[in-house]
């Protein structure tokens, strides 16, 4: 099984499926399935929930409690910030300038020893991506083969 570092763009986009078109809604579906038969194992920061809240909350509270509520009950694992994942993040925001709720969450996929980061961001991950494999959501699903 491979584990994915899923960043916040790709988990709101797996529970809001706002402004979709039907391609990649179907492709969320399949990478959604293979997350709950455990095909693929996703593991996301609790940095990521700070951002969601954040990005959500400006737009439609309602939106936002049932999102958090499925992301509560998703298989995907939230990892807590500890110690070593928020030196390797500053770590990471001193050497390659990645911001800092980036940071946090790359660090989180390194100590965790994750692979792969499902983003669309690369300007804050480019920097970083010999030490954790950008991938699309193309590349997510092949790895769920």
């Amino acid at each position: 099984m491979n584990k994915i570092l899923i960043d916040t763009m790709w988990l709101e986009a797996i529970f809001t499926r706002e402004e979709l078109s039907n391609t990649l809604s179907d492709a969320l579906d399949v990478f959604a399935d293979a997350l709950d038969n455990g095909k693929i194992l996703g593991i996301s920061s609790v940095v990521s929930l700070t951002e969601l809240t954040k990005h959500l909350g400006k737009k439609d509270e309602e939106k936002l409690r049932t999102t958090i509520q499925e992301l509560r009950s998703s298989e995907i694992i939230f990892v807590n910030v500890t110690q070593n994942i928020a030196e390797r993040a500053g770590e990471l925001h001193w050497k390659y300038e990645v911001p800092t709720a980036d940071s946090l969450i790359a660090a989180t996929g390194m100590v965790e020893n994750t692979r792969h980061v499902l983003t669309g961001d690369q300007r804050h991950f480019g920097p970083i991506k010999n030490l954790i494999k950008i991938i699309d959501m193309k590349q997510a699903l092949k790895l769920a083969r």
